[in-house]
């Protein structure tokens, strides 16, 4: 078997040492070597859904609302907004310092979303709730986003 392999790397060998053939073209060698290359794929580039969160209630402070059976009105603004399948529930509370935000997105995938106030951001908890404390009063524009969606609230009044 010894013979047999040492034989066979003789002619091996020799057909290397005689060999006449052409190389082939430089492009050629390339354009074949780059057929086997491993690309990096390109991180596929995932479309946002922007909507534009609209308004279906504003409850003002002071202000009894028909069929509410409280005696008292509250001194909490309350919105509800809504942007397709999600509802925004927004609570404005007026303080000494200024005006405190707490809300809750009424819909799926909005745990731990991304929520911004003009220049401050903040994450949503488990069960899609935030907040925001000493804000000024004025116009803002509130952002929620999620992997796939993010939800704008413009003209945000907070009196």
């Amino acid at each position: 078997m010894k013979n047999y392999e040492e034989n066979l790397m003789n002619k091996i060998v020799h057909l290397m040492q005689t060999d006449k053939s052409v190389d082939a073209p430089q492009d050629s060698i390339k354009w074949a070597k780059n057929i086997f290359r491993s690309r990096i794929a390109d991180p596929k580039k995932s479309l946002v859904q922007r909507i534009l969160a609209v308004l279906q209630m504003d409850i003002s402070p002071n202000k009894a609302v028909f069929g509410e059976r409280s005696g008292t009105a509250s001194q909490v603004r309350q919105m509800l907004f809504e942007a397709g399948e999600t509802s925004i529930d927004l609570r404005i509370t007026e303080t000494e310092n200024g005006f405190n935000l707490r809300g809750q997105i009424l819909g799926e995938g909005f745990a731990n979303a991304v929520i911004e106030i003009n220049e401050t951001e903040t994450t949503a908890n488990e069960l899609s709730e935030f907040s925001f404390t000493n804000l000024i009063g004025g116009n803002y524009t509130l952002t929620l986003k999620n992997n796939a969606t993010e939800i704008v609230v413009e003209n945000l009044e907070l009196k």
